[in-house]
């Protein structure tokens, strides 16, 4: 039937490799076994007649996903291109799917979840398919805001909890009260220390990571006003997860409103495994520093560009050794 066994051997591979065939096609089509088929291919790799090669893009985001995981001790990191010229937007929405197809092939039945908020976050939320998930549990992780629907995490965690066909634990209370005796007798209502109580024992948690800008959310949900943010430059904060404020070493930044706040603290955060970080963009490398060296992240969902450039001040802002 071939010339050479070198013939039959490159056939199976042109046929398996180039066209696509199984190895049960390509040996109906060369009247031949399978296992023949299945020795031809071991044959053809063997003898350098294939080189099976990563592309270049794909082999450096595993890189970077490898480096971030050495480097902040992360359980994982997922590493989502970043296409020339993406837009803010555009880059939240490919976060938002890779978010999404996360809890969906990870989530298991039962599981208490617990969720805060952000653009970010809210991507996820809106690209989660309708998987629905049995007897998931999902309990908001900080209070409500003053701002219109899109940003509040009440709304949030209602899309999240539809869209997985979740029990949902909310919390209807503002995330920063007036003063710290208007937080303490909230927190008295049964119902309310339930649903922080519910967020605290979750299995999972899925955060987003807000910078100290005026365009940051909580400034263009109406919730901060532009002196705060001066006050927390100030401070040094570079970010926030969930109105908890942190530096560029992941050190909090304790605020007159820091004890107003009604959502997980770092403590809480840290109790939880594993908590994931959704976020992205350029200008959240120091926030997503920062939010890194809290140790309350088990793992990041983040795009290409941001990882490559918050490796680079990683070690530019690295805390000398004594």
């Amino acid at each position: 039937m071939f010339g050479t066994d070198m013939d039959a051997t490159i056939s199976a591979a042109w046929l398996y490799y180039h066209h696509d065939l199984t190895q049960a096609e390509i040996a109906k089509q060369l009247q031949v076994s399978r296992p023949t088929v299945a020795n031809l291919l071991a044959r053809a790799r063997g003898r350098g007649i294939v080189s099976i090669s990563l592309r270049p893009d794909l082999l450096s985001r595993l890189s970077l996903a490898e480096e971030l995981r050495t480097r902040f001790g992360l359980q994982n990191a997922y590493i989502v291109p970043t296409p020339d010229g993406a837009s803010p937007f555009e880059v939240r929405q490919a976060l938002g799917k890779a978010g999404a197809l996360f809890l969906e092939s990870t989530l298991q039945p039962g599981e208490v979840f617990a969720t805060a908020w952000g653009a970010t976050v809210l991507e996820v939320a809106r690209a989660l398919s309708g998987k629905k998930i049995d007897s998931i549990v999902l309990a908001q992780a900080i209070g409500c805001l003053n701002s219109g629907e899109s940003f509040n995490p009440i709304r949030l965690a209602g899309i999240m909890a539809e869209k997985l066909g979740a029990k949902v634990y909310h919390l209807p209370v503002p995330a920063v009260v007036s003063t710290v005796s208007v937080k303490d007798i909230l927190l008295e209502d049964r119902n309310i220390r339930s649903c922080l109580e519910m967020a605290r024992s979750a299995s999972r948690a899925m955060i987003g990571i807000g910078k100290v800008t005026y365009d940051a959310t909580v400034v263009s949900a109406g919730f901060f006003d532009p002196m705060m943010i001066d006050e927390l430059k100030a401070k040094g904060a570079v970010g926030d997860i969930s109105c908890r404020y942190f530096d560029i070493q992941g050190r909090p930044i304790i605020t007159d409103f820091d004890s107003r706040v009604i959502s997980l603290t770092f403590d809480d955060l840290r109790k939880i495994r594993p908590v994931i970080a959704v976020g992205g963009g350029e200008d959240k490398v120091s926030a997503i520093l920062g939010a890194l060296r809290t140790r309350c992240i088990d793992i990041i969902i983040t795009d290409e560009r941001t990882a490559q450039k918050v490796l680079v001040m990683e070690a530019a802002t690295a805390p000398a050794l004594k």
